[in-house]
């Protein structure tokens, strides 16, 4: 006798073997959508009622709708048909479903045993599984279990030796079980990721990026979202995990997808962690690895897990209130005081989590514990602006995981992550780009693609400070590609931002107009009020480079109260005004601006001011928002010693002198030239070029003015303001055809700007 085989179309269901075939491609399904495809075949007929298949097929009737559909999906994915098309799986209304689409039945291969007996059917197969896997302390059922299931596998994929790209566990699907049990679905998902980054030392992707990357499609069996979760990731292993509830004992299913199969480990225990651990050591041993003791507190309890659920999800008030049920003991445990650190400080309760994770930096606990505490105080500092206590927080948390010799590579990357971000925000470059290189690596080992993109972030802003601003488009970009692919909102938005201001210093109008335009539609979704406010500023800021002084003035007007008492806004109305010819009020902002930020302790760039005070003092404006900027930027001078803020300086130093008709101004200019040539970005180069030509212009020194001038025509395509000195100096040198067409550029770039204006 042989088995008999199915083919349809492209496809070939092999029920003996447990087989779906697509051409050569074997596909990876559940066993249950299996089944129900088998059985629907099988019965193909007739229809086959809601109750007959749930009964076939899961061997009860207590199965909801949304999981007989969720099943039925999977099968109808699985041979290329949707609940709209209904070509091979038609619903039957008020009643099941039937198979439609036409077959052959071909002889399959002979059993290896023949006997009289009839093939038992998939219902069959499945029961006498699960009555197999629920008497696991019977050695013969477990054995035709476990027979059933390598016959299976072994189709699937050839027997896995490594986990190389990594792995990647989606979120448990559970069934049974009562309402109390819906934590289960992320926390038991981050359970085992736990199990095999730590006990395994695997390269797991933390639970937070699986749950941005993966959205509302978990479905494994889907191969156009399989293929995206292994492209975005590079995992070569997707683990999705299930649990049901029967019989008063949890069984655990770790369906592991791999290289076009699908390989399956089940467990069965008392509680669902314990029935998951099982599950795991089950898959690592299959991979031909060992699984270590765990360590103190990675075998986080239920109550932890639950709380931890609650977390990934977002819901904070409903981790508060699992960690305000548990006895006073347990909340003073250290694994959970760590977590009720970490629950304050991400509702922006920042004394509440420092009083929570001060005790705990200095406990005789793990040293997992202790360095997540002293990382918490450092987060805690950097968001008060307190860096020096948050180098410290960092090296301390540092040193605390050097004293474990199997600390986790994750703990370890976001520590000298954080610590190079203080360093960063003193102006220590060198020590910080060393601290985000190790980051890098860390949390390269801990497969954390989000983590490294943060790193990328603080190393672009680091390269923007220090003026290498080219350098710092590359790191935003490869941080959005990340942010980006995983959906991370406001960290895509707060790079995208980084990238707008380092193409305003590049003079990329363009591309800051675009950066700034994608920005600008996160911040909608966003909560970060500081955040959205810096994002508003670039845009308006990429606007007025563009020319687009209307829309930049409507956004300004539009931008509600805190917009309006922002001294950073206060600012861009002053550049607005001056692109519009009107020195006085361009004048009268900007020294609002420096006033409201020293009196408000805002941030404020000096060295911006310095720049619009330049050039409104070449059009006529008197030396006192100069003096002011100048005196603000030397008070800054000690503890912001950015490039961009010392060219300025310089430039503003040799402006000053030239409305004193100090003759050292001609050697200031010079000097401040050189140096903008030398370190500047084209922006700061541009801008010292434009006022030292003019200088020159105004002193009769037209050829020296014209060399000066010449450097400056690479920029002339491409921004308005060196486009307007070629033509001012061809003008002076008395060159009409030549400032004719320097002025016929100009006027492209001009947009809303007036190019009758002094520059």
């Amino acid at each position: 006798m042989t088995a008999p085989e199915h083919r349809f179309g492209e496809f070939r269901l092999a029920p003996g073997a447990r087989e779906l075939w697509r051409g050569g491609q074997l596909i990876a399904l559940p066993p249950k959508s299996f089944d129900c495809l088998a059985y629907l075949i099988e019965h193909r007929e007739r229809a086959v009622g809601r109750d007959e298949l749930i009964s076939a097929v899961w061997g009860r009737t207590d199965v909801s709708d949304d999981l007989l559909a969720q099943t039925l999906l999977r099968a109808r994915r699985a041979v290329g048909d949707t609940g709209n098309e209904q070509r091979a799986i038609r619903t039957v209304p008020r009643f099941g479903y039937r198979w439609i689409l036409p077959l052959e039945e071909i002889a399959g291969p002979a059993p290896a045993h023949p006997s009289d007996a009839a093939p038992p059917t998939p219902a069959a197969a499945a029961a006498r599984a699960r009555r197999g896997w629920s008497a696991l302390l019977l050695p013969l059922a477990l054995a035709v279990a476990a027979l059933a299931v390598w016959q299976w596998r072994e189709h699937a994929a050839p027997p896995p030796k490594s986990a190389a790209g990594g792995v990647l566990v989606l979120p448990v699907q559970r069934e049974g079980g009562d309402n109390e049990s819906a934590w289960l679905r992320l926390g038991a998902m981050d359970y085992i990721a736990t199990q095999l980054r730590e006990r395994a030392r695997l390269q797991v992707l933390p639970s937070e990026q699986t749950l941005l990357l993966i959205g509302h499609d978990t479905d494994p069996t889907d191969a156009g979202a399989l293929h995206r979760l292994e492209l975005a990731t590079g995992a070569g292993y997707v683990l999705a995990p299930s649990a049901t509830f029967e019989h008063g004992e949890w069984k655990f299913l770790l369906d592991a997808y791999h290289d076009g199969g699908v390989r399956s480990f089940e467990a069965s225990g008392a509680n669902p962690l314990e029935a998951a651990t099982i599950a795991v050591e089950r898959f690592v041993a299959d991979l031909g690895l060992g699984t270590r003791e765990p360590a103190a507190g990675t075998m986080a309890s239920e109550p932890l897990k639950r709380i931890d659920a609650a977390m990934l999800a977002g819901d904070l008030d409903a981790a508060r209130r699992l960690v305000d049920a548990l006895p006073a003991a347990a909340r003073r445990d250290p694994e959970t005081a760590v977590r009720i650190g970490q629950i304050a400080f991400r509702a922006g309760q920042l004394q509440a989590a420092g009083e929570a994770f001060a005790p705990l930096a200095t406990a005789a606990t793990t040293a997992s514990v202790r360095a997540q505490a002293l990382m918490g105080l450092g987060a805690v500092a950097v968001r008060q602006a307190h860096f020096d206590d948050a180098e410290r927080h960092y090296s301390a948390a540092i040193a605390a995981l050097a004293q474990s010799n199997e600390a986790p590579p994750d703990l370890v990357g976001s520590a000298y992550s954080g610590r190079g971000a203080a360093q960063a925000a003193r102006n220590r470059f060198d020590a910080a780009l060393a601290d985000f290189g190790r980051a890098r690596v860390e949390l390269d080992r801990a497969g954390d693609r989000t983590g490294t993109a943060t790193v990328d972030v603080n190393l672009g802003l680091l390269e923007g400070n220090r003026g290498h601003y080219a350098d710092a488009v590359q790191a935003f970009d490869r941080a959005i590609a990340v942010f980006t692919r995983f959906g991370v909102r406001d960290h895509l938005a707060a790079a995208l931002l980084g990238k707008t201001n380092a193409q305003l210093a590049l003079l990329d109008g363009a591309g800051a107009l675009a950066a700034s335009a994608r920005a600008e539609e996160l911040a909608a979704q966003l909560e970060n009020p500081l955040l959205k406010r810096r994002i508003a500023a670039a845009r308006c800021a990429a606007l007025i480079a563009n020319g687009e002084l209307d829309a930049a003035q409507a956004k300004l007007d539009a931008g509600g109260r805190d917009a309006a008492d922002g001294a950073e806004f206060d600012l861009l109305r002053a550049r607005l005004r001056l692109e519009r010819g009107d020195v006085a009020g361009a004048t009268q902002r900007a020294g609002a601006a420096l006033t409201r930020a020293a009196e408000r302790q805002e941030d404020l760039n000096a060295g911006d001011v310095v720049q619009l005070a330049v050039v409104a003092t070449r059009r006529g404006a008197a030396p006192a928002l100069l003096d002011q900027a100048l005196a603000r930027a030397r008070q800054d001078e000690p503890n912001d010693p950015r490039v961009d803020v010392d060219l300025a300086r310089r430039l503003g130093r040799a402006q000053q002198l030239a409305l004193q008709d100090d003759p050292a101004a001609a050697q200031a200019y010079a000097d401040a030239f050189a140096e903008a040539d030398r370190h500047g970005a084209p922006e700061a180069f541009v801008a010292a070029a434009i006022a030292y030509a003019d200088y020159l212009v105004r002193h009769r020194q037209a050829e020296l003015a014209a060399t000066v001038v010449g450097r400056l025509a690479p920029y002339a395509e491409r921004d308005y303001g060196a486009a307007r000195a070629v033509a001012a100096l061809y003008r002076a040198l008395g060159n009409s055809g030549f400032a004719g067409d320097a002025e016929a550029r100009a006027k492209r770039l001009a947009g809303e700007r007036d190019p009758r204006l002094p520059l």
